[in-house]
């Protein structure tokens, strides 16, 4: 019996980057993306989200730094959340 494999895409459905007081979201992860493509562009944001917290928390008075982190974190979320739908659409669980 030869199975066929799906290869896992994001969705396309995440949303993130609140823009008003109405918290609506101006970015959106586009959809089919292979997904070891998506979690290495994942993974790069959090490795400079990492740092900018290191700085961020060896000096006082570093805002931009930390929001700029917040920022970059909340990129790195959403690709995980699209790619972990992605997965659950090609039916494989992650």
């Amino acid at each position: 019996m030869k199975t066929t494999h799906i290869e896992a895409k994001t969705a396309g459905g995440m949303s993130f980057g609140a823009c008003n007081v109405d918290g609506q979201k101006i970015f959106r992860i586009n959809p089919d993306i292979p997904v070891g493509d998506a979690l290495e562009h994942a993974s790069n944001l959090l490795g400079i989200v990492n740092r900018l917290t290191l700085v961020s928390g060896m000096d006082d008075g570093n805002e931009t730094v930390t929001w700029a982190a917040h920022e970059l974190g909340e990129m790195a979320k959403a690709i995980i959340d699209d790619v972990t739908t992605g997965l659950l659409i090609a039916g494989n669980t992650p």
